[in-house]
């Protein structure tokens, strides 16, 4: 899957507002479900991925915030693991959405160190590699966090980033208060 497939796929033209398939809907949450069962093999993740991308063409972000509600009741009840998240992260469009999947792959609820740390390298890999269809919505989801660890590592992936992307960046935290992702903030737009 190349990353210009992934972003043409996000490219094309929205679909008319408020298609009513539910039974799709009800599919694509099945194939995240599956994609994030203990021990589920790869090519599920990737099969999901592929249908979450036709969806996005199809659904309005009503309907996939739906999935996403769905998604997060099943992960919260055990049905499912955060890997579930992955395609969500990777293959939405919507900042508010990417959020949201981002916060549940790194794990919504009580997770071990270890597992955190691997979830926000995985996370940090999509910026670096270009996987996510829009990767400013990841890095601002990892920001919020306020997590200094997280932050140091971010820095090292500014540089990747194009000016508009990194404008878009900036202009998701216009009023650098003092936390430590304002912090991050201030001293990236003090570069020369």
């Amino acid at each position: 899957m190349s990353i210009q497939f992934q972003h043409a796929v996000a490219a094309r033209p929205a679909s008319p507002p408020e298609r009513a398939d539910v039974a799709a809907h009800r599919d694509l949450l099945r194939a995240l479900l599956v994609a994030g069962a203990r021990g589920a093999a790869p090519a599920l993740t990737t099969a999901a991925l592929l249908h979450y991308w036709r969806e996005l063409r199809l659904a309005s972000v009503t309907q996939r915030r739906w999935v996403v509600d769905e998604l997060r009741a099943a992960v919260r009840r055990g049905e499912t693991t955060a890997r579930a998240w992955l395609p969500v992260a990777l293959g939405e469009t919507d900042p508010a959405l990417i959020r949201e999947a981002v916060l549940g792959y790194l794990g919504g609820t009580p997770v071990s160190i270890e597992r955190r740390e691997r979830a926000a390298g995985d996370a940090l890999d999509w910026i670096r590699r270009g996987l996510a269809l829009n990767r400013v919505a990841v890095f601002v989801a990892l920001l919020q966090l306020a997590d200094v660890a997280i932050n140091e590592r971010l820095a090292g992936l500014r540089g990747r980033l194009t000016a508009a992307e990194t404008a878009a960046i900036w202009c998701e935290f216009g009023d650098c208060d003092g936390t430590p992702s304002g912090d991050f903030i201030a001293e990236w737009r003090a570069f020369p």
